[in-house]
């Protein structure tokens, strides 16, 4: 588990990156650009003139450095390795891994419309639904801080975030978690989750008969585990609403619910507490961030949720639970009519 003050992220420059895919997989005419990673560094490796190794991968591949705390779990490396597989330097050790690059634009590069809203939520439940035939020892006792049920370990690095309504802001919400929440946590149903369903570990591809977006693939699978499926349905909303941040952010929700709902009925409870695993789920990628970003000042992508995160926190929590989950049952009704 992160403990404040800890540094996990590798510390490695562009031509180190280049000097490990050259070394440890043989790949000599490469070009490499680095990706966006908030504890692991990521490189698109692409593959320049007509080389043999091009016929491998046409788009290149994606070279992972995994931080120091994670590659201390090598059984969970290897699951996450094998869930994929299943779907279809500060002196501190790394993991590295070579995959392949998949093509395609960022969830958040394309209009958030309602009906990729609603792609979305059915692509998160048929993905937890997929899951359910693998099983892999390495999850069996798998907690991290980013798991949703770590919420209440935010008072840990609650420091990080200096504005004192907002401050205040995040320790109601962990309280309302800890009170509503936890203590249902053993009645909700439970299974492998992707765990950080968000806008930049979504690929979308272009559908040419309607000139719509489709979900092409999930990217990142190091915060998979076992847990409740109303927390991916809950981290999902979260990041879906920070996409709509500009226009209708909690309107964004219902229509993920719609989504999800055509593969899996979210029980009552689960909906009652919906709005509280939202919100949490956006303290915590606010606490951390704020925290992460004490610790690399530099990485800019650290922010990310920070820009438009306060923005919604607010809105979602100030909003009454009820008037929410009605807005959100009439737009779920809507689909079903």
């Amino acid at each position: 588990m992160l403990h404040p003050g800890q540094s996990i992220r590798p510390h490695l420059s562009q031509q180190m990156a280049m000097r490990l895919v050259q070394r440890l997989y043989g790949l000599k005419d490469i070009a490499i650009v680095e990706l966006n990673g908030y504890d692991d560094k990521n490189y698109h490796v692409k593959i320049c003139g007509d080389r043999n190794e091009s016929r491998l991968w046409a788009h290149g591949f994606v070279l992972k450095v995994m931080n120091s705390l994670d590659s201390q779990k090598l059984p969970l490396i290897e699951a996450q390795t094998e869930i994929a597989l299943y779907l279809d330097s500060s002196g501190q050790k790394h993991v590295v891994r070579l995959l392949t690059y998949q093509p395609g634009k960022l969830l958040k590069e394309v209009p958030c419309t309602k009906q990729l809203m609603l792609k979305v939520g059915k692509f998160v439940a048929e993905i937890d639904h997929m899951l359910k035939g693998f099983h892999h020892p390495a999850y069996d006792n798998n907690k991290s801080v980013w798991s949703l049920e770590s919420v209440p370990l935010l008072r840990k690095f609650t420091f990080s975030i200096q504005d004192a309504e907002r401050n205040a802001l995040v320790n109601t919400i962990i309280d309302a978690f800890e009170t509503a929440v936890v203590s249902v946590f053993d009645a909700m149903e439970k299974g492998l989750i992707h765990g950080d369903f968000n806008e930049q570990n979504v690929v979308v591809g272009a559908n040419p008969s309607d000139c719509s977006w489709d979900i092409a693939a999930v990217l990142d699978f190091g915060d998979t585990q076992h847990s409740c499926y109303l927390f991916e349905l809950a981290i999902c909303i979260c990041y879906m609403m920070l996409l709509a941040a500009d226009s209708n952010p909690l309107d964004v929700g219902g229509h993920v619910i719609a989504g999800y709902s055509m593969v899996r009925t979210l029980p009552d409870v689960e909906f009652s507490i919906l709005k509280i695993c939202v919100s949490a789920r956006l303290c915590q990628s606010l606490v951390l961030g704020a925290y992460s970003y004490l610790q690399d000042p530099g990485n800019e992508y650290l922010l990310t949720t920070s820009q438009k995160g306060w923005d919604v926190l607010q809105l979602i929590w100030n909003t009454p639970n009820n008037d929410l989950m009605s807005k959100w049952k009439e737009t779920v009704t809507s689909y079903q009519e």
